[in-house]
């Protein structure tokens, strides 16, 4: 059973360092070639931007996805951030698709909603694909890489993991501008329309199938709320807990 690739290892047996990726593609010694086409990931991309890729400088080892550093031949760098698992995998004990497209919807319905807010300094997200599940029986390896949700950002400023090297000051700097974006965040208000659209599916099963009254920020539907999902875990006489 599988829930995501393994990470590549060279010839020589080490573990890929993420650099250079272009290079070896292009020599067609992919150190993803067993798991997956990078060829596909760059047409794809090539294709939904109007974009010609130049280089990879580097692909980072996410504990679930890939982040993919791409240089393109005009305009800024971007990043790819694509699933390291299948859903269409031989296998695939990964979150299930019934849980994959609504989190990623909900996440892309995210950054459009959070983009205007400069105290928050959300990412640009660029172009974004749902995972798509295959019918039939996973015996092989899937031929492209349709059922790995991809998301493509606009490449911020900066470098990460640079903790370490800073100084006392330049540390406490990037916390106070850490805490800005977290309080901004508390303070940000939603609209009623994206609470209505997105509150009941972000809710952990068991969920209510409707809510009697309008969501609102008000006591009163703090109280079906949670009387809501009461039920709906309890359910009937006879059920798992009723």
């Amino acid at each position: 059973m599988a829930a995501r690739d393994d990470w590549p290892k060279m010839p020589n047996g080490m573990d890929f360092d993420g650099r250079h990726l272009l290079v070896f593609v292009r020599e067609g010694k992919s150190p993803f070639h067993n798991q997956w086409d990078v060829n596909l990931l760059l047409q794809e991309i090539e294709k939904n931007l109007d974009v010609q890729v130049d280089d990879i400088p580097y692909v980072y080892q996410g504990s679930n996805c890939y982040g993919i550093h791409i240089k393109l031949t005009k305009g800024k760098d971007i990043v790819a951030r694509l699933a390291r698992g299948d859903v269409n995998m031989p296998g695939f004990d990964g979150f299930p698709i019934d849980v994959q497209v609504p989190e990623a919807k909900f996440e892309a319905e995210v950054y459009k909603l959070l983009l205007p807010e400069t105290n928050i300094m959300v990412s640009r997200l660029l172009y974004h694909r749902i995972p798509k599940l295959y019918e039939g029986t996973k015996g092989e390896r899937p031929e492209d890489i349709a059922g790995r949700r991809l998301f493509v950002f606009q490449r911020s400023e900066g470098e990460n993991n640079v903790w370490r090297t800073l100084k006392l000051d330049q540390q406490s700097c990037l916390l106070e501008k850490a805490a800005h974006i977290r309080a901004s965040l508390y303070k940000y208000e939603v609209s009623s329309e994206f609470a209505s659209t997105w509150l009941r599916e972000r809710l952990f099963e068991q969920k209510p199938e409707t809510f009697p009254i309008p969501v609102a920020p008000t006591r009163e539907f703090c109280i079906t709320l949670f009387t809501s999902k009461i039920e709906a875990t309890i359910k009937n006489i006879g059920d798992m807990i009723g």
